[in-house]
């Protein structure tokens, strides 16, 4: 065997053991066997859950949407003193290389709608105890749509499609997979600043609203033990 086989074969080794390192042997499944409509109260303060055939999103079998996800939960909520809103929450069991969230910005972009804003900020949920989360604006040529959203991998939320892939990869080197969850809330009025400020106090009251066992499957279980105190 001359240099050259060694250098390559200790090149391959060290790919090897690499590859090994980052081979995930445990699992952090915060939902565990519950469903998503067990954990989600149907009433959030004022607001209340409505049926909407309006927000029926098919989701075929063999679909990307069916392979991502393994749960996903939409409801529109509607109060007698507060603008609508529409809730959607995507949950998946794995999240890996091949299957991960997708994250509105992309989608929203994908179906034709222009991101006019898209703002990575922190929702206070508590004296001293904020939530990251993204504020969008998606505009189509028939509507308009102020959206927050937040992302959970494991108990860590990032806010970026960059931040995600780090947070997986930082996992993966630690020996585990996350199940992830998407939280998207949204209404159809114009945006501005006061609309966002309704759309976080829904926010906030859906948290509370929750079993306090149920809190770690939006927010991850550090911040779930922040808002419980």
């Amino acid at each position: 065997m001359n240099r050259r086989d060694l250098l390559m074969g200790g090149g391959l080794l060290v790919a090897a053991g690499g590859a090994a390192a980052l081979q995930p042997r445990n699992r952090l499944v915060l939902l565990g066997d519950r469903n998503l409509e067990d954990v989600v109260p149907e009433r959030i303060g004022n607001w209340q859950y409505v049926k909407s055939d309006a927000l029926v999103v098919p989701k075929a079998k063999g679909s990307l949407a069916d392979r991502l996800y393994s749960q996903t939960l939409i409801r529109l909520y509607q109060s007698p003193n507060s603008i609508p809103m529409m809730l959607l929450i995507a949950y998946g069991k794995v999240q890996n290389d091949l299957l991960q969230l997708h994250r509105p910005e992309v989608c929203y972009t994908a179906v034709g709608f222009t991101i006019s804003r898209s703002e990575a900020t922190q929702m206070q949920l508590a004296p001293g105890v904020s939530l990251p989360v993204r504020d969008l604006t998606a505009r189509s040529d028939s509507r308009v749509e102020p959206i927050t959203y937040w992302t959970r991998i494991g108990d860590d939320l990032p806010t970026s499609g960059e931040e995600q892939r780090w947070v997986k990869l930082r996992q993966q080197m630690h020996g585990y997979l996350s199940d992830g969850i998407l939280v998207r809330i949204s209404t159809l009025v114009e945006p501005a600043p006061e609309v966002f400020r309704e759309i976080a106090v829904f926010a906030r009251t859906l948290i509370k609203a929750m079993a306090p066992a149920d809190r770690a499957v939006l927010i991850g279980r550090p911040l779930a033990a922040e808002v419980n105190r």
